[in-house]
């Protein structure tokens, strides 16, 4: 130990007693404020694949009540080691790296594989802000009214925002009937099958009514859910198939699975191979798209018809609307938004119907991906649509195989992520194409156009 230090910032110009309670704890959550911010900066800044390798553990919800009660202690710690040491400030550094490299010793030995790797820039960058930021908060007790009250903001609001992560996790009601979550009857009234394929995976299903087979796709953030209304509408006349992939609704990945768009479309093709689906007609919507018409490629002859509306098959630039999207959905921000509080699932969907909403349903729609460890998918997909080019290349290959095949194309002008001129190069690739465009619906078009589309398809399905 060190002799005590007569010039201690703590020593000039010091509180009277009774206030150094209050003081230190101000002190600390005000430099919690900026350390919380650089933890969420750190652990999207290191390199992993979007969604997909982000750790829950290093979830706002989590990270931020952390760093204050590291930052709180850190002020009590430097006031008693303020009167006692030369350098009270290397004291504390030692303090809180120590504590860093105990955390990452713990991490690693009883954490998930990685995760200590992950944490490390998160924990040393904490440390390093809070050996700087604690001291400068507790040598300045006074602050302008303008600086209190904004401390008190972006505290207040990290408070909400935890809350807000915390109520996104709220569990989803548990089934009667073995499901990862309650499907109430009374809007997906469908029996819930279940294939294991040959990779592991287990694949969700529903396969309602007899004739001629419809295909349902779903994009992402989304699952067969979303073609309830439609399986409700057209099962009395037609075999109405839909599964969720890998990752998506109540299906399962196995082990090693990397949920990119080419598995998808071969989890596609053996799952049509083991229902012995032929002449199929594939209705698809947004990734749904890319997925099909991949496997529609590769095996024409199971297929009869296709059905297109908000979706692509080709590569996109960043300099697109959709390209644009995927640079900042697919990146950072999108993957905060997904990861601590399901907020790509939600505005995804809600923003991308224009009616409202039956009670519950939107609620229903982002049971999937209330789990943590479920997010990580909806969150991986943005980026793919810039990411993915050389899937894409394949699947605007293949169109040429498809281009004898009745389409029926769907076109919502509302969804400011498929223009026109994606539509005029759908229309080029099937010559046998029927156009119908919706001025006023979006993304998730057949849930504003439901009367509409029972009898488009109908119409379109009938010999």
């Amino acid at each position: 130990m060190t002799e005590l230090s007569a010039t201690s910032p703590l020593t000039r110009g010091a509180p009277v007693p009774r206030a150094l309670n209050v003081a230190t704890l101000v002190a600390g959550l005000s430099a919690a404020i900026p350390a919380v911010a650089l933890a969420v900066i750190a652990v999207e800044a290191t390199p992993h694949t979007r969604g997909l390798g982000f750790f829950p553990e290093l979830r706002y919800a989590l990270v931020t009540p952390a760093c204050v009660v590291i930052a709180v202690a850190a002020a009590v710690l430097y006031r008693a080691l303020a009167p006692r040491f030369v350098r009270p400030r290397l004291a504390l550094a030692l303090a809180l790296f120590g504590l860093a490299l105990l955390l990452l010793s713990s991490l690693a030995l009883a954490g998930k594989a990685g995760l200590a790797s992950a944490a490390t820039p998160t924990l040393f960058s904490v440390a390093l802000a809070l050996t700087w930021l604690v001291p400068r908060a507790l040598s300045r007790p006074r602050r302008s009214r303008a600086r209190r009250a904004l401390l008190v903001l972006f505290g207040a609001l990290q408070a909400f925002l935890v809350v807000l992560a915390l109520g996104s996790e709220r569990p989803a009601p548990a089934s009667s009937t073995g499901l990862a979550f309650e499907v109430p009857r009374a809007m997906f009234d469908v029996e819930h099958r279940f294939v294991t394929l040959s990779g592991g995976a287990r694949v969700h299903y529903v396969d309602e009514g007899q004739g001629q087979t419809l295909l349902f796709l779903h994009g992402n953030p989304s699952w067969s859910f979303q073609w309830r209304d439609l399986i409700h509408e057209l099962r009395g006349s037609y075999r109405c198939v839909a599964l969720d992939y890998p990752g998506f609704g109540l299906s399962q990945a196995a082990a090693g699975y990397g949920f990119t768009a080419r598995e998808q479309s071969y989890v596609v093709e053996e799952f049509v191979q083991r229902l012995g689906l032929r002449d199929v007609t594939l209705v698809m919507q947004d990734w749904g798209g890319p997925i099909g018409l991949g496997f529609a490629g590769r095996r024409p002859e199971l297929v009869s018809r296709v059905v297109l509306g908000s979706t692509w098959a080709w590569p996109t630039t960043s300099a697109e609307p959709r390209g644009k999207f995927s640079v900042i959905m697919g990146g950072p921000v999108g993957e905060f938004l997904q990861m601590n509080f399901n907020g790509f699932a939600k505005l995804g969907i809600k923003n991308g119907i224009v009616r409202e909403l039956p009670p519950g349903v939107l609620d229903v729609y982002v049971r999937p991906f209330r789990p943590i460890e479920q997010r990580g998918v909806a969150a991986f997909y943005p980026g793919q649509i810039n990411a993915a080019s050389d899937y894409f290349r394949e699947v605007e290959a293949g169109l040429s195989r498809l281009n004898d095949k009745p389409a029926l194309i769907l076109w919502a002008l509302r969804d400011a992520g498929f223009p026109r001129s994606d539509l005029i190069r759908f229309e080029r690739a099937f010559p046998r194409h029927q156009t119908v465009e919706f001025p006023d619906a979006d993304h998730f078009f057949f849930e504003d156009t439901l009367p509409q589309m029972r009898t488009m398809l109908r119409a379109f399905l009938t010999p």
